[in-house]
């Protein structure tokens, strides 16, 4: 995969003005991909997973393994049968904190346009989609997470209350040592081909919270858990 940002072609912004035209925008994929992922955030663009959104041009590799191998160490304990594989164990890292190369996506578009809404900033926020056909990889969990010869969509393994709950995907992203840096997906001409863009603006996202509960997402189902309830109840009742 091509990591020169020369040819990357900037991407469409779609204004989101309501629930109904979200929804029109993103069912058109149906008639285009097999598989689209989505991802909301408070930010535009700059999508990079956590352990390289910083310091894109540092290599992180060496450390990234290192943490990796006293996580599984420290962690065995907390770590359940079903993680068997690094994979397995980035994934679920993930999503107690750790800063990973993975980045969170989602098949399910009210799931990120939630994400996008709810995040604690002010303004606009942003969902992207990303056409996924062509960047599929179906090989990952016997393989090496970190000597990846591209940057790939992957499907995780349902072992995981909220991967299950948030219809997960990921993004599995590499180190290009041509360019000396990861590199955003916006910014890949591989990967910003198959990317769209839609912004929220900041006077419709309380709008759209209520219709998304309305149409069953909330943070009690995003997070099946008593946390995740109690985040629902806060801002139900505007607490």
């Amino acid at each position: 995969m091509s990591t020169s940002s020369s040819n990357a072609k900037p991407m469409r912004t779609v204004d989101v003005t309501s629930f109904v035209s979200f929804i029109k925008e993103t069912d058109v994929f149906d008639l285009l991909v097999d598989l689209v992922v989505f991802r909301g955030q408070p930010v535009q663009g700059n999508l990079l997973p956590n352990v390289a959104r910083n310091a894109p041009d540092v290599d992180t590799t060496d450390i990234e393994r290192k943490i990796l191998e006293q996580l599984k160490l420290q962690g065995a304990s907390m770590l359940s049968g079903h993680v068997s594989t690094d994979l397995d164990v980035l994934v679920l890292a993930q999503h107690f904190g750790l800063k990973t190369r993975l980045l969170d996506w989602t098949s399910n578009p009210l799931v990120a346009l939630w994400f996008a809404c709810s995040a604690p900033v002010k303004g606009d926020v942003y969902v992207y989609a990303l056409e996924a056909d062509k960047l599929l990889a179906t090989d990952v969990y016997e393989q090496d997470p970190f000597s990846r010869a591209a940057t790939k969509v992957i499907q995780p393994r349902q072992n995981n209350p909220r991967i299950i709950a948030q219809q997960g995907w990921f993004t599995l992203h590499r180190y290009a040592t041509k360019n000396k840096k990861f590199v955003a997906l916006e910014k890949n001409p591989a990967t910003a081909a198959c990317l769209h863009e839609y912004r929220i603006p900041a006077g419709k996202r309380s709008e759209l919270l209520t219709a998304l509960d309305r149409h069953g997402i909330s943070a009690k189902t995003i997070y099946p858990d008593l946390a995740g309830l109690c985040e629902h109840l806060n801002w139900k009742y505007n607490c």
